[in-house]
């Protein structure tokens, strides 16, 4: 290009206008950069305040549970309203229930049942005074194979169950048992049951208790439940026939256990 040429008014406003142009893309660009800087420091803001945010529910949520873990393992236990079978001491063997009634009742009824189970526990609501009612008349055996497969709470309370049977107090320590189904059963909480249960705790109950001495006629008990076919609680036998407690209701058990004594 010659001088003349370059020196010409168009030229010089092209050149100014591409100078411009260069400067406008250059704040467009630093504007862009400074967004994106400051995009990204929001974000880091953000993902601070949701890391507190998440820390602190976290932290709630650890205290709700250690708390609710603490209550079910102190809360003291309450007693139970129905109260089957009499108090009288029983001797435990290995694969065999706890039994309410004599040989001479007509009918055999036979719960497996799991203490921490709570389908366990709403049968009980449903049917145990009934069942209570119907032992105490006479017409039914009630045999309880108290199950242990749930958890650690569920084996303590099937041993504490054989103690207070064994002790003479069973019937009110059951209910009890079915009464407080959320608590852990401790040692403490097992204690203070039967004193609910009993009116005072006997010190062979408590040395049974922390002994586990019944830990094995516990785990016979789930042998023996297998054995009879048994994969789930509550399951209920009728003189050995499994009745179908999805259809049941209080008046068909009542029909069942009188077809049966009559038969």
């Amino acid at each position: 290009m010659s001088r003349s040429q370059r020196d010409r008014p168009g030229a010089r406003q092209a050149a100014q206008r591409g100078q411009a142009a260069q400067r406008e893309q250059a704040a467009r660009q630093a504007a862009q950069r400074g967004q994106a800087a400051s995009q990204a420091a929001q974000r880091r803001r953000e993902r601070r305040l949701l890391m507190v945010v998440v820390a602190a529910v976290v932290l709630a949520l650890v205290g709700a549970g250690i708390g609710f873990q603490a209550w079910r393992t102190h809360r003291a236990p309450s007693a139970g309203t129905v109260t089957p079978g009499p108090s009288v001491p029983v001797t435990i063997t290995d694969g065999q229930p706890i039994s309410w009634g004599t040989g001479r009742a007509p009918v055999t009824v036979d719960l497996y049942e799991d203490f921490h189970c709570p389908h366990c526990v709403d049968f009980e609501a449903d049917y145990g005074a009934l069942l209570a009612a119907a032992q105490a008349a006479g017409t039914i055996r009630l045999r309880i194979f108290p199950m242990s497969f749930i958890d650690a709470g569920s084996a303590a309370a099937a041993n504490g169950f054989a103690c207070a049977a064994e002790a003479g107090f069973a019937g009110p320590f059951y209910t009890g048992l079915f009464a407080n189904d959320t608590l852990d059963w401790s040692d403490s909480q097992l204690d203070q049951l039967a004193e609910r249960a009993a009116g005072t705790v006997p010190a062979d109950f408590s040395s049974c208790v922390t002994d586990r001495r019944h830990a094995a006629w516990a785990d016979s008990i789930d042998a023996a439940a297998a054995a009879a076919g048994v994969t789930g609680t509550p399951t209920m036998h009728l003189d050995g026939r499994p009745v179908d407690i999805t259809t049941l209701t209080p008046d068909s058990l009542t029909t069942k256990i009188q077809e049966a004594a009559s038969s």
